[in-house]
C-alpha cells in the first residue's frame, strides 16, 4: 500500500505522494551488482577546497607576487597541503577573455595558450533595499553604482538587481549587460523608501520625550510618572515594530541567499541600505535614559537583540558560498553632528548608538563573509574599487579533503608567516555538503534560474487544478523517469531501487517554501524487468495550491547511482 505525507509550502501548498512506496527504514546497503541505472558516482569522492584569499596592505592595497610557499591554511587547525595555487589578477582575467576567433585575420592562428587558472563566473546581486532607505541616499549611492556597472560589468561576471520594499522584487535577472542592469538600477530609484516613515515616527516619539522634560520642572521626581510611562511604553512599541521588519528584511534577504546556492561559480551580493538595527529600538532606549535620567529602560536591550538572527543569515551565505559587500547609503555621520542627532536624538550618545547600531550589522555581515563594508562616507566609489579588487585580485588555494557524505562545517585559518604586515580577508568557515544537499541547493536555485542537466531524463507535467477549499486547488503533478535510467538491486524475487524527490516552489508574490523530501521505492517484479524497461517509472504528487502563478521546482536524485536531476515549471492556478 502506498504511504503519503503531507507537509507545507509557502503557507498553502501541500505535497503527497501517489503511487509510491514511500522509504521509512534505515537505508539498505546497495549490492555491488545492480541493473540498469546510469554511470555509478564514487561516493568516496575527493571534494577540492578553494579557498578565496584578498591579500592587501594597510591602505587596502592588493599585494601581487606571493608564492604557494607564503601560505599556509588550516581547516580545524590540521595544516593541509596545498593541491594547487593561482594568482588571479585583472590582466589574468583580461587575458582569459580577450581572444575572439573572429578577430583574428591570420588564416591559420597559432593555438591560445591555457589560462593560468580556472575562471568561474562570477554571480552578483545589486539588491536595493528600500524598505531600510532614504531615497535621497539611495540615489547618490546608486548613481555611483552605475559608472562601476557601467567601467566593470561583462565576462565572466553576470549581474542581477533585486529591490526590497515589504516584498522582494527581482527588477533584472542576470545579464552581462551594462545597459541592462543600469536601466534597472535606475527603475529603483523610483520607488519609496521606507526609513523615511520610520523616521518620523521615531521623531514624535522624541517630541513627545522632549516636550515632557521641558513641561516638568523637578521631572526627575514629578508626579507625571504616568506620562513618562506613555513615552516608555512608546520606545519599546516602536522596537517591537522595528524588530517586525528586521525579520522580514532578513528572511528577504536570505530568500536571495538560498537561491543563489546551486549556481556553480562565485557568488556576491552587493547589499545597499543605510543599515539594519541590531538592536532594534537602541537609539531610543537610550534618548529616553538621557532624557528622563533613567537606564532601567536599558535592561530591555537583550529582549531585542537581533545578533543571533545575523548569525543564521552569515551561517547561510557561508554554507552557499555567498560573500556581502554592504555598502551605507546616508554617508558621512559625524556624531553630535545636527544631522546625525536629528536622526536619532537629541543626546550625542544616544546618536552615537544609533548610528552605531545601523553600521555595526553591515560590518557583521561583510566581515563574516570574507567581504567588506563600506559604511561613513559620502563617496562610496573607492570602496566600490576595492569590490573590483575583491572579485579580479586575489590568490586561489586549493586542498583536497575526502567527502564523508554528510554536511559538515569546518574552520578555515589562513596565514602568511612571512609577511605579517599585510592584511589576509576570507572566508573562514566551510560547509563540505553531501551529495543531497546540493541537489536540494540546486532545487532552491531553479525556482529563479535555469538549471543545466538532465543526466535521469526527468519528466514534469502539470493538469488542471480543481477547487479543494475555499482558497486553494489541487493540481496534479507527474513525475516519469525511464524505469532504464534507475538502478534497481535484487531483493528475492524483485528488483528494487530507491528515489528521492525534492521539491519546492515560489509564488508570484516572492515567497519561497522549503525545499521538501520524499524517498520512495522502485519494485519491478524480476520476471517483469526487461519489459519494464521500455516503459517510465511515474509518481504522482498532488500538490495544494493558492490562485495564481507559482514556480516548482522538482528534483530527483537515485540513490543508488547518486545521479540526478531538476526541473523547473510553472503553474498557473485559476
Amino acid at each position: 500500500m502506498s504511504r503519503c505525507r503531507r507537509v507545507a509550502l509557502v503557507g498553502a501548498l501541500i505535497i503527497g505522494c501517489v503511487g509510491a512506496v514511500a522509504g521509512t527504514g534505515p537505508e539498505e546497503q546497495p549490492t555491488p551488482s545492480p541493473v540498469g541505472g546510469l554511470s555509478f558516482r564514487d561516493e568516496v569522492e575527493v571534494t577540492v577546497v578553494n579557498v578565496d584569499v584578498y591579500v592587501r596592505d594597510r591602505q587596502g592595497q592588493p599585494i601581487g607576487g606571493l608564492t604557494r610557499d607564503d601560505f599556509r591554511v588550516f581547516q580545524d587547525k590540521v595544516e593541509m597541503p596545498l593541491s594547487h595555487f593561482a594568482a588571479l589578477s585583472e590582466e589574468v582575467f583580461k587575458e582569459a577573455f580577450a581572444f575572439r576567433p573572429e578577430e583574428i585575420l591570420e588564416p591559420t592562428p597559432l593555438p591560445r595558450p591555457a589560462p593560468v587558472a580556472e575562471i568561474k563566473p562570477i554571480f552578483v546581486v545589486v539588491y536595493v533595499d528600500n524598505e531600510n532607505l532614504h531615497p535621497l541616499d539611495r540615489n547618490r549611492a546608486l548613481r555611483q553604482l552605475r559608472e562601476f556597472v557601467t567601467d566593470n560589468l561583462g565576462e565572466p561576471m553576470r549581474m542581477m538587481v533585486v529591490s526590497y520594499q515589504k516584498t522582494m522584487e527581482i527588477v533584472q535577472p542576470f545579464t552581462d549587460d551594462p545597459q541592462a542592469v543600469n536601466a534597472a538600477l535606475r527603475k529603483v530609484q523610483l520607488y519609496s523608501g521606507g526609513m523615511e516613515e520610520r523616521d518620523s515616527a521615531a521623531k514624535e516619539i522624541l517630541d513627545d520625550m522632549s516636550e515632557e522634560h521641558d513641561r516638568e520642572g523637578d521631572w526627575a521626581t514629578s508626579s507625571h510618572s504616568g506620562e513618562r510611562r506613555q513615552s516608555w511604553q512608546a520606545v519599546l512599541r516602536f522596537a517591537d515594530e522595528e524588530m517586525q521588519r528586521l525579520n522580514e528584511s532578513i528572511s528577504a534577504l536570505r530568500q536571495v541567499v538560498d537561491v543563489l546556492a546551486g549556481l556553480d561559480g562565485r557568488k556576491v551580493i552587493i547589499y545597499l541600505s543605510d543599515g539594519l538595527p541590531m538592536v532594534p529600538g537602541q537609539g531610543l532606549m537610550y534618548e529616553y535614559a538621557g532624557t528622563f535620567r533613567d537606564n532601567s529602560i536599558l535592561t530591555h536591550r537583550s529582549r531585542y537583540d537581533r545578533t543571533q538572527v545575523f548569525q543564521s543569515l552569515v551561517s547561510a551565505a557561508n554554507a552557499q558560498e555567498v560573500t556581502f559587500y554592504t555598502i551605507e547609503a546616508q554617508g558621512l555621520q559625524v556624531t553630535g553632528g545636527a544631522e546625525a542627532e536629528s536622526r536619532y536624538g537629541e543626546d550625542p550618545l544616544a546618536a552615537s548608538v544609533g548610528i552605531k547600531n545601523l553600521q555595526e550589522s553591515l560590518r557583521f555581515m561583510a566581515n563574516n563573509t570574507g567581504g567588506l563594508a563600506v559604511v561613513n562616507t559620502n563617496d562610496i566609489a573607492p570602496g566600490l574599487a576595492q569590490v573590483k579588487g575583491d572579485l579580479f585580485t586575489y590568490y586561489s588555494l586549493g586542498y583536497t579533503i575526502t567527502s564523508s557524505g554528510a554536511d559538515r562545517v569546518h574552520r578555515i585559518d589562513v596565514q602568511l608567516p612571512n609577511h605579517p604586515q599585510h592584511e589576509a580577508r576570507y572566508r573562514r568557515r566551510f560547509v563540505q555538503k553531501s551529495l543531497e544537499s546540493r541537489v536540494q541547493d540546486q532545487v532552491l536555485s531553479a525556482l529563479m534560474f535555469e538549471i543545466k542537466g538532465n543526466a535521469l531524463e526527468l519528466a514534469v507535467e502539470a493538469g488542471d487544478g480543481a477547487p479543494a477549499t475555499a482558497e486553494r486547488w489541487t493540481v496534479p503533478v507527474h513525475l516519469s523517469v525511464p524505469l532504464g535510467n534507475l538502478a534497481l538491486i535484487p531483493e528475492a524475487e524483485d528488483y528494487v531501487g530507491r528515489v528521492v524527490v525534492f521539491v519546492a516552489a515560489r509564488d508570484n508574490l516572492g515567497k519561497s517554501s522549503d525545499v521538501q523530501r520524499q524517498e520512495h521505492e522502485v519494485r519491478v517484479p524480476a520476471k517483469d524487468y526487461q519489459t519494464a524497461l521500455e516503459k517510465r517509472f511515474g509518481i504522482d504528487v498532488p500538490l495544494l495550491m493558492e490562485a495564481g502563478e507559482h514556480t516548482l521546482a522538482v528534483g530527483l536524485m537515485d540513490q543508488v547511482t547518486r545521479q540526478s536531476s531538476v526541473l523547473r515549471m510553472n503553474v498557473n492556478v485559476p
